[in-house]
């Protein structure tokens, strides 16, 4: 299975927030935070949900304070890719 990879920046208070939302998606995407104090998290997002993670992001957008978004690389079992 692929999977897209994204780190965004939020507002560092709406980390644990972001998180509660994602995983009331079932196998939407998994996130882990990279660096708590600047709100950096990473998204593991697998192919075909790249669409509704984006969407979900925009519509909460405000409430969680999103900065920045990008793709980092693209995953298949066990190999990475450069994005």
């Amino acid at each position: 299975m692929r999977m897209t990879n994204w780190k965004i920046q939020i507002d560092p208070r709406e980390v644990y927030y972001l998180k509660f939302i994602l995983e009331g998606y079932d196998n939407l995407a998994t996130m882990s935070t990279v660096d708590r104090r600047q709100g950096i998290v990473e998204l593991c997002i697998p192919s075909g949900n790249e669409d509704l993670v984006r969407e979900l992001l925009v519509s909460i957008k405000t409430e969680i304070g999103l900065k920045t978004e990008y793709r980092i690389q693209k995953s298949e079992v066990g190999s990475w890719e450069s994005r």
